[in-house]
Parts: structure tokens; C-alpha cells; sequence
């Protein structure tokens, strides 16, 4: 895993794992106080950051970030939010559906491209989309696969992971983990707070901030 901090000069942290072929690019419109930990790029399960400078931490995860956070070894935080992803990698039921993540493993300059417009649905899929085209990761194809390729490697090491979200938002119209299988994985956990957003996978345009995410 690689990690990019923006440096606020806060006391306060937000540990942000991104998801699968993102840095944090597409996130730079999001307003925050607190300084900015993104986690991208899970060619491998190693991670290691030191958090002791910090009052008060809190953890978004998004996508595969979601299942990233499980592997990762972290402090103890004060607030916890998961983005339309679950604690499975892949699975038919539970995650990203095998045939979806086979094709996925494909990636060039031109399906690169149907993938991203895929992460955006609903009445602004193309406003956003544009927005997103603006605010590019700095990450080839080639790397994308390559990323899938080292997930694909440590998947059976880690087959479902454990780690308590506060909150878990679900986008109705997710077209890359199917909202029906993000909504198994955590009814069968008995999740208490699952809140439904009227939008695809890439939902961080309805926000202008992380904090209004927390």
C-alpha cells in the first residue's frame, strides 16, 4: 500500500482508503480541517504509517478500501464510515462478482475508460463523471492491473476480514459492487446503521467535504 498525506497542521486525521486504481486526485475538491491520510495502490497488504501525533482519528473507507482497512493494522478511532464496499474482495454474493473482476483484470487506455463512466449513475452520472475526467488519478492502466494482479495474490490469505464500521453507505445504483451484494454482506453482519444514497459507486461529489461524510 502507498500513502499520501495533505498536511492541515491539525491534531486531527482522517485515514482515507481509497479505492482500487485511485490516489488522491479525485478527492482533492473535498474540503477538510483535519489533516488527510490516502491509502491507495494494494498491489500489497503492507502497510505502516506513524499515527502518535494525533488527538483524534477517524476512518473513511471506500471500494476496496473497505477490505484494504481489514488488512491494515491501525489505531483506535474515534469514528468509522465504509462507502459502498464490504469486508469480501471478491465473491458472488458478498463483493465484486469473479466474472466482473476477471474482466477487470483486462484494463487498457480504452476500457480504463468504460470502467470509470461505470462508477457514476443517476441524474448527475455525467456531471460528475466530467468532474472526475478533471481530477484523474496519476495512475497508467498497466499499474491498474498490475494492482489487481497483487490483490489477486494475497485474496486467499485474507478470504473475510473483521472490522466494525459505525456507519456504511450503500449506493442504490452501484454498478461495480452490486448494492444487492453490499446490502447481503452486511445484513448478515446484523449492521444497525446501513444508509442508502441515490447514487452509483463514485459518490463523493454530492459532498464538498469529508468532514460532512462523517
Amino acid at each position: 500500500m502507498r500513502s499520501y498525506l495533505r498536511n492541515n497542521n491539525s491534531e486531527n486525521l482522517i485515514i482515507f482508503f481509497c479505492g482500487w486504481g485511485m490516489d488522491e486526485n479525485p478527492f482533492s475538491l473535498l474540503k477538510s480541517s483535519s489533516d488527510i491520510l490516502f491509502v491507495y495502490d494494494y498491489t500489497t497488504p503492507d502497510f505502516e504509517y506513524d499515527f502518535s501525533k494525533y488527538k483524534s482519528i477517524k476512518l473513511l473507507a471506500f471500494s476496496y478500501g473497505v477490505y484494504a482497512s481489514g488488512i491494515a493494522k491501525l489505531p483506535k478511532v474515534d469514528k468509522s464510515v465504509a462507502i459502498n464496499g464490504t469486508l469480501v474482495a471478491v465473491d458472488d454474493d458478498y463483493g465484486v462478482p469473479a466474472k466482473k473482476f476477471e474482466l477487470s483484470e483486462k484494463m487498457n487506455s480504452e476500457t480504463v475508460v468504460k470502467f470509470r463512466q461505470r462508477l457514476f449513475a443517476g441524474e448527475k452520472a455525467k456531471e460528475h463523471f466530467d468532474i472526475f475526467e478533471n481530477h484523474l488519478p496519476n495512475r497508467s492502466a498497466q499499474s491498474c492491473t498490475d494492482e489487481l494482479l497483487g490483490m489477486k495474490s494475497y485474496f486467499a490469505k485474507y478470504p473475510v476480514l473483521k472490522r466494525d464500521f459505525d456507519e456504511v453507505y450503500v449506493g442504490i445504483l452501484d454498478k461495480v459492487v452490486p448494492t444487492k451484494n453490499q446490502l447481503n454482506f452486511w445484513n448478515k453482519q446484523n449492521h444497525q446503521n446501513i444508509i442508502k444514497i441515490e447514487t452509483g459507486h463514485f459518490p463523493f461529489y454530492n459532498f464538498e467535504s469529508f468532514d460532512e461524510i462523517l
